[in-house]
């Protein structure tokens, strides 16, 4: 088993991924190498951003994610595009036409000018987008 281990470690796997190929846990699977005396590789963080993430749900994600990405990809607001404020206690990212998934379709407002814009779709539609 030790020498398995230590080909599929070998091959890029980290020791969690090595105990479900063997069928054990990960903390056997570093006692089967302290014992052995082998040396193993400093643990570092997998990039776990967008498709990479195992809960990655794409489209299908729910509006407060969209809305995260939106702020991790364009960054916070601090301007208001309706009234223009840099002074606002609080901006948001505010979607357009509801196409929560498409990171361009958002405006920054600050919390005032949001809600007013909210209020007017509703108005116009019957319910918010």
């Amino acid at each position: 088993m030790l020498n398995k281990a230590i080909k599929l470690y070998e091959s890029g796997m980290t020791q969690q991924e090595v105990a479900k190929e063997l069928g054990i846990t990960q903390k056997m699977v570093w006692g089967i190498f302290r014992k052995a005396g082998y040396k193993c590789r400093v643990a570092k963080k997998r990039n776990q951003e967008g498709e990479n993430n195992a809960s990655w749900k794409g489209d299908k994600a729910g509006y407060a994610a969209h809305h995260y990405r939106v702020q991790k990809l364009r960054g916070k607001p601090s301007l208001c595009a309706m009234c223009e404020t840099t002074t606002a206690k609080r901006f948001e990212w505010a979607s357009v036409t509801g196409e929560y998934s498409n990171i361009f379709d958002y405006v920054r407002l600050c919390k005032s000018c949001h809600s007013k814009f909210d209020n007017v779709i509703i108005n116009i539609i019957g319910e918010r987008l």
